[in-house]
């Protein structure tokens, strides 16, 4: 009888999310004694409409190189601890890949939205099409919520109200 492995899988792409994403993937690998997969999708640019007789041998090379690097120090950065992680680096567009590397896996966790598209999104589209395809269970990250922040900005608007009301309140003689 073979021993089953499993898998927890989690989308990177170095977006604020995708780094919480990866922190609760740790977390959930360790917790159900599987491994990591940190896929990272790359789009290889198609020069051959600049000059289509040029030709160069495996031109994304270059880009999965460069990607592989920067998935490396990603997880170096965060440290990966006790837990067994496997990177890897696709040029299929990433929910596809992440869809299609899901099979199987026990948990697929990805980040709310990534570095591109517009900020008042809850969902970005790859963790969209990643929870409505995915062939297994879904976590969807958001980034960390910074409170300090939130309260410098509540006591900015408190002081603000209060300072209207002083100005609108007649003087008493």
């Amino acid at each position: 009888m073979t021993e089953q492995r499993y898998e927890v899988i989690v989308g990177v792409d170095g977006s604020a999310a995708a780094r919480e994403a990866i922190k609760f993937a740790l977390r959930e690998a360790e917790l159900r004694s599987a491994s990591l997969v940190a896929l990272m999708s790359v789009e290889v640019p198609d020069y051959a409409w600049i000059y289509p007789y040029a030709t160069r041998e495996q031109p994304e090379r270059d880009y999965l190189e460069k990607a592989e690097d920067k998935l490396g120090a990603i997880l170096a950065d965060i440290g990966t601890g006790r837990v067994d992680v496997d990177a890897v680096v696709s040029t299929e567009p990433a929910p596809a890949a992440l869809v299609a590397r899901s099979t199987g896996a026990e948990l697929l966790v990805v980040g709310s939205r990534g570095p591109g598209g517009f900020r008042g999104m809850v969902m970005g589209s790859v963790s969209l099409q990643c929870v409505l395809h995915a062939h297994c269970p879904v976590t969807v990250v958001r980034p960390e919520h910074r409170p300090e922040k939130a309260s410098s900005a509540a006591a900015q608007a408190q002081h603000t109200v209060e300072d209207a009301q002083r100005q609108a309140a007649p003087a008493v003689p």
